[in-house]
């Protein structure tokens, strides 16, 4: 442990599972105070009890009146104090825009935009207090689009735009936005989809064979990267979305 993070506070939505509880992990090894949000309990306090470092509310992200019981948490565990807010959570529905209903993108979008929106503002005065960080999380899909993902890249379009516009609004407060855009991750996305046991098999199949390394990533390999992009090595960076693709996004 170099401890990068010693004496730094952090947000990580989503973290419960995939690369929000390993961007957790990774943040509170490195010396971090990390309070996670999700809407599995026993999830949330399977990742709080692997280390001290982090604590868990149980929130919808959704529901603006959770968010603001997320961020009234991180005023009382951090004295008011937060460094690094991580918008991770989201959701992706696999299906054709002749199937999609309005209730599909109104999930997608409420999770994927609005709610980040949501946690943004009502944590931007403790973030610009401690002149801190913005990650959000986006996907390689944005520059390399693929079918059945309308709704998911709509969402993250919008919220790489948000990033670039947040990092100019913010710069001169000196808080740092960037996202980072994953290729195919180990994640619980993929078995958390619409789709059957058969068609996520096939769906995984086919986007393995457009990966240039032959690999789905890990989650670990985003949390290393959120990790450098908050951390005083890379202060001239912002506004920047930083592919981990695999290669995928580099044709």
């Amino acid at each position: 442990m170099s401890g990068r993070l010693e004496g730094k506070t952090a947000i990580v939505t989503g973290g419960g599972s995939g690369i929000g509880r390993a961007t957790a992990q990774r943040f509170a090894k490195e010396g971090a105070r990390v309070l996670i949000a999700g809407r599995r309990q026993s999830k949330l306090e399977e990742v709080a009890a692997s280390d001290g470092n982090i604590a868990y509310v149980v929130a919808d992200l959704t529901k603006s009146e959770d968010v603001t019981k997320l961020a009234e948490e991180a005023k009382k565990c951090f004295d008011g104090k937060l460094d690094i807010l991580v918008n991770n959570a989201g959701w992706c529905p696999v299906q054709s825009i002749k199937e999609i209903t309005l209730d599909d993108y109104d999930k997608a979008f409420s999770l994927d935009v609005r709610a980040v929106v949501d946690m943004t503002i009502q944590c931007l005065p403790m973030l610009i207090a401690a002149k801190g960080n913005i990650i959000n999380l986006s996907t390689i899909g944005v520059t390399h689009r693929d079918t059945n993902l309308s709704m998911y890249i709509g969402a993250k379009s919008a919220v790489e735009n948000f990033t670039r516009c947040w990092a100019l609004d913010l710069a001169n407060d000196g808080v740092r936005v960037n996202a980072i855009a994953p290729g195919a991750i180990r994640t619980e996305i993929w078995t958390v989809t619409n789709l059957d046991k058969e068609a996520e098999r096939a769906h995984e199949e086919r986007i393995t064979s457009t990966i240039p390394t032959g690999r789905f990533g890990s989650p670990e390999e985003i949390a290393n990267t959120a990790l450098f992009l908050v951390s005083d090595e890379a202060p001239y960076i912002n506004g920047a979305v930083i592919a981990v693709d695999g290669a995928a996004g580099a044709r």
